[in-house]
C-alpha cells in the first residue's frame, strides 16, 4: 500500500504528499528539475547562483527576511544545486506549516533577483569557487569529473567558474530563470506532521499565480564512448596525496545499475570490504580507501578514492586495479554477496529517519529516476542480483578503455606518478590478470526509562517503532578532558582502535559481522567523553548487542591493528594541515588555554603519538571504561522490559571497578588580546575570533546559545552583514562550544587575503 498521494495542480506543478505523525514536523522541498547539467558553457554555475539569490528577497520579504522568518520560528530552510536538479527545503514545527509554505512559494514565484543583491552574491560565491580551489578532495573529485567528461556537462563543476560566475547579470538570471522554472518543471514534496486532505487545497491556493510560460526543452550533449585511459597527475601545496580512479556507467535506470551499485558495495564499502582489507590492512599502501557509485539521471561513474604517501602511488595504484579487475573473474562468495544486498537496502530504510529524508527520497525518486516507485523495484531487482551478475558487468565497465585516474599529490623528489606511468600500470595489470585467470585453475515520543544496574552503569530505553532501527551509544567520561600532554591523544586512539578486536573476534570478524547485519559501528571521543556507537536493524538486536557489549568488555588493542592506526592517525595530523579552518580552530584552541587540556588537539601530537605505547591505552582504558562511569542509551525498535534482560545478559561480564576523575587544571582568563598568525601558501585567509565561554551548567549558557543563534544561519547578522551586504566571503559562522568545564564563544571566516582587514573590522 502506497504511503503518500501524488498530484498534478491545476498548473501543471506536481505535489506529494506524505503523512508521518511521529514527532510535530514537516519537511517542504521544492525540487527543480534543472540543475548545472542544463547549463551551456557560457551559463557555468548559474544554477548556483540562482539557488543563492532566490532567498536573497522577494517583492515583500527584503534581504535576509526568509531565512529570518523561518529560523525565528525554529525552523531550518537552505537549498542546494546538483548536476540534475535544484532543491531548495524548509523543516519547521507544523504548527508553522503555513508559514512555511507561504514563504517558500513566495521565494518561488516572486525572487526579486536585485542586481546589487547579485553583485554582492557573486563575490560570496567567487570565495566559495577559492575554497574549493584551497579543499584537496573537492580539487580531486572535479578533476576526476573534468577528466572522465569529455563532452557531457557532468565534467564541469557544479559552482561553475571564476570566469563565467563574474560575468552573470540580472537579466541572465532572469532568463535561465523563467525558461526552467515553470509549474511543469517543479516537485513539491511535503512530509510530517500533516492532513494530507487539508494540504492540496492549501498549496493550490499557495501557488494559484505561478502559471506555465513555455519552458525549456532538455538537450544535453551526450558523452561518446571512451576508447582509452584518461589520467592527470596534479602537484600541489599539499601534505598528503589524493587518487582517484573511476570508470564509467549508466544512469540510475539502466538494468546493469544494481549489479553496478552491488558491485561497488563489495569493492570498497566498509572496513571487511576487498579494497580496505587487501589494499590499507594487508598492504599499508593507503591511509583511506572507499569505493562509491555516482548514479545520477545520465551515464555516471564507478569511482575508487584514496588518502596515501606520494612514495606509494604506483604500488597502491595497482594494487587497486588488481582487486577491482579481479571481480570479472572471481566468483563472489554468497555471504559476501547478501551482505551487500542488506546493506544497500538498508540505507533506504536509515534515510527515513526523519521527515527531511523522506522528503529527499521522495524528491530523488519523483525527479531523477522519474519514478517514485523506484524504492520498492530497485530494493526488488537488488536482491535479484547473483555472483553472475556481478562479474558480467564488471567485465563489461571495469577495463582500461574505460578507466579515468586522477592524482593530487606533494611536492617531492622521487619515482613520482606520471600520466604515462599510470597508463603502463593500468596495462601491466589488466594483462597479468587476464594471462593468471586464462589458465585451468578453482510513532509519537515515548517516556525514556533510566535504570541503574546492578555493576553500576546507568542505562537509558526510549521506545520508537516509526522505523525498524536500534541506535545503541555507550558514553564514558573522559575525552579530551581527561588527558595529559604526553598522552595528548589517547581517547581518540581508543575510539578508532576499539572495534579493531576482542578476545573472540579480530578486526574482520568485528566488521564482517557488523556489516552482516546492515549496521555499523565506530569507537568516538571527543572533548569530555569517549564511547561507543551503534546503529542496526532491530531484527538483529540480539546479535548486535552482543557485539557491542563483547567490544566494551573485552577489546584487546591488538599491536598490528595499533600500528596501522598509528600511521592512519599520523596521516590524519598532516590532512588536518591542508585543511586551513580546522588547522586555524587548532591554533585558536591552543591560544585560548594556557593550562586546560581543551587546548590540545584531540587527535594529539605526531610526538605524542608516535610515542603512545599499547599499554597506555590499556591503562587509560582499565581507568576510565568502569561500570560507574559508563551510560548505555538504547532508542529505536525495541522493548523496555526486553532490552533490560538483553543488556543484563551481556553486561553480566563487565564487573565493577573503582572509578576516580583526574585532577583538572583550571584555565585562567587572559588578561589581555592574544593575537596570533600563521602563514600559509593558499588563496584564502581564515580567521577565528573568539572568548571563554561557560559551562553545560552555568546559566549564561542560555543567553550565550541565544547569541550564538542570534549571529548564526543564514538569518543572523553575520551572514547578513559579511556575507549578503559587504561579499566578504563564501563561509563565515558563530560557534558556540560549552563543556564540562568552560567552554568558547567567537566567530570564523574564510576571505581573500586583500579583505582581511576588513573582514576583522566587520566581525568586530
Amino acid at each position: 500500500m502506497k504511503d503518500y498521494q501524488k498530484f498534478k495542480l491545476e498548473n501543471g506543478m506536481t505535489l506529494i504528499l506524505k503523512e508521518n505523525h511521529s514527532a510535530p514536523v514537516v519537511a517542504l522541498q521544492i525540487w527543480v528539475k534543472a540543475g548545472s547539467s542544463d547549463e551551456t558553457d557560457e551559463e557555468a554555475g548559474i544554477c548556483h547562483v540562482i539557488e543563492h539569490m532566490l532567498f536573497k528577497g522577494t517583492e515583500k520579504r527584503g534581504v535576509g527576511e526568509i531565512a529570518y522568518e523561518i529560523e525565528s520560528s525554529g525552523g531550518e530552510i537552505n537549498a542546494y544545486t546538483s548536476f540534475d536538479e535544484t532543491v531548495y527545503h524548509i523543516v519547521i514545527a507544523s504548527r508553522f506549516f503555513d508559514l512555511g509554505l507561504d514563504v517558500l512559494s513566495d521565494a518561488l514565484r516572486h525572487p526579486s533577483f536585485d542586481a546589487i543583491e547579485l553583485e554582492k552574491e557573486k563575490e560570496v560565491i567567487m570565495e566559495e569557487i577559492k575554497r574549493c580551489e584551497d579543499q584537496p578532495m573537492v580539487k580531486l573529485t572535479q578533476a576526476l569529473f573534468s577528466t572522465s567528461y569529455n563532452l557531457h556537462t557532468y565534467r564541469r563543476p557544479i559552482i561553475g567558474f571564476e570566469d563565467t560566475v563574474k560575468n552573470f547579470t540580472r537579466d541572465d538570471l532572469l532568463d535561465f530563470y523563467k525558461r526552467w522554472y515553470t509549474p511543469d518543471n517543479i516537485t513539491l514534496i511535503v512530509v510530517g506532521d500533516i492532513e494530507n486532505i487539508t494540504m492540496s487545497p492549501k498549496i493550490e491556493m499557495a501557488f494559484k499565480d505561478f502559471t506555465s510560460n513555455q519552458g525549456a526543452s532538455r538537450s544535453r550533449v551526450q558523452e561518446l564512448p571512451q576508447k582509452t585511459t584518461r589520467s592527470s597527475v596534479m602537484i600541489d601545496n599539499v601534505m598528503e596525496g589524493y587518487m582517484s580512479a573511476a570508470f564509467h556507467i549508466p544512469g540510475i535506470n539502466h538494468k546493469d545499475t544494481p549489479a553496478l551499485d552491488v558491485l561497488s558495495f563489495i569493492l570498497g564499502n566498509g572496513d571487511s570490504s576487498r579494497l580496505f582489507r587487501k589494499v590499507k590492512d594487508q598492504r599499508g599502501l593507503v591511509y583511506t580507501i572507499y569505493s562509491y557509485s555516482f548514479i545520477p539521471k545520465e551515464p555516471g561513474l564507478l569511482a575508487i578514492t584514496g588518502i596515501l604517501e606520494r612514495e606509494k602511488s604506483r604500488d597502491a595504484l595497482a594494487a587497486i586495479l588488481e582487486e577491482t579487475y579481479r571481480l570479472k573473474s572471481e566468483k563472489i562468495n554468497e555471504d559476501e554477496l547478501e551482505k551487500a544486498k542488506l546493506n544497500i537496502e538498508s540505507e533506504f530504510l536509515y534515510g527515513k529517519e526523519t521527515v527531511q529524508g523522506q522528503a529527499r527520497q521522495l524528491g530523488h525518486f519523483d525527479v531523477v529516476a522519474e519514478n517514485i516507485d523506484f524504492e520498492r523495484e530497485y530494493i526488488n531487482l537488488i536482491s535479484k542480483v547473483k555472483s553472475q551478475d556481478i562479474m558480467r558487468v564488471a567485465k563489461r565497465y571495469l577495463n582500461n578503455k574505460n578507466l579515468t585516474a586522477v592524482f593530487l599529490l606533494p611536492d617531492g623528489d622521487g619515482d613520482d606518478i606520471n600520466e604515462d606511468a599510470i597508463k603502463d600500470i593500468a596495462s601491466k595489470e589488466e594483462s597479468r590478470l587476464r594471462h593468471h585467470y586464462s589458465k585451468p585453475c578453482k510513532k509519537g515520543v515515548e517516556q525514556i526509562e533510566k535504570i541503574t544496574m546492578e555493576n553500576g552503569m546507568t542505562l537509558l530505553i526510549k521506545e520508537d517503532h516509526s522505523t525498524p532501527i536500534v541506535a545503541m551509544r555507550a558514553v564514558f567520561l573522559g575525552g579530551l578532558r581527561f588527558e595529559k600532554k604526553k598522552l595528548n591523544g589517547v581517547n581518540n586512539f581508543i575510539a578508532e582502535m576499539i572495534t579493531k578486536g576482542t578476545k573472540g573476534h579480530n578486526a574482520l570478524e568485528i566488521a564482517q559481522r557488523i556489516e552482516s547485519m546492515a549496521g555499523g559501528i565506530h569507537g568516538f571521543s571527543g572533548r569530555n567523553s569517549f564511547g561507543l556507537t551503534s546503529e542496526i536493524l532491530s531484527r538483529f538486536f540480539d546479535r548486535g548487542l552482543k557485539l557491542f557489549a563483547d567490544i566494551i568488555i573485552n577489546p584487546t588493542f591488538d599491536k598490528a591493528e595499533l600500528e596501522k592506526e598509528r600511521t592512519d592517525i599520523l596521516a590524519a595530523l598532516k590532512q588536518q594541515e591542508d585543511n586551513l579552518a580546522s588547522y586555524t580552530f587548532n591554533i585558536f584552541a591552543k591560544t585560548i588555554y594556557n593550562y586546560h587540556p581543551y587546548g590540545m588537539n584531540i587527535l594529539g601530537t605526531r610526538k605524542s603519538i608516535i610515542n603512545m605505547a599499547r599499554d597506555d591505552l590499556t591503562d587509560y582504558y582499565r581507568a576510565y571504561a568502569s561500570p560507574k562511569n559508563l551510560v548505555l542509551s538504547i532508542a529505536g525498535d525495541v522493548r523496555v522490559d526486553n532490552t533490560i534482560k538483553r543488556v543484563e545478559q551481556s553486561f553480566q561480564d563487565f564487573a565493577a571497578t573503582n572509578f576516580k576523575i583526574p585532577k583538572i587544571l583550571k584555565e585562567v582568563p587572559p588578561e589581555s588580546i592574544k593575537n596570533v598568525e600563521a602563514y600559509k601558501d593558499k588563496k584564502q585567509a581564515h580567521i577565528v575570533l573568539g572568548f571563554l565561554g561557560t559551562t553545560i551548567y552555568s546559566p549564561d549558557r542560555y543567553p550565550l546559545e541565544v547569541l550564538n543563534t542570534v549571529l548564526s544561519g543564514q538569518g543572523g547578522r553575520l551572514f547578513m552583514e559579511l556575507r549578503d551586504k559587504l561579499s566578504l566571503a563564501y563561509a563565515v559562522a558563530s560557534f558556540f562550544q560549552d563543556g564540562i568545564d568552560p567552554g568558547f564563544i567567537g566567530v570564523y571566516i574564510g576571505t581573500s587575503p586583500e579583505k582581511l582587514d576588513m573582514a576583522i573590522d566587520g566581525i568586530k
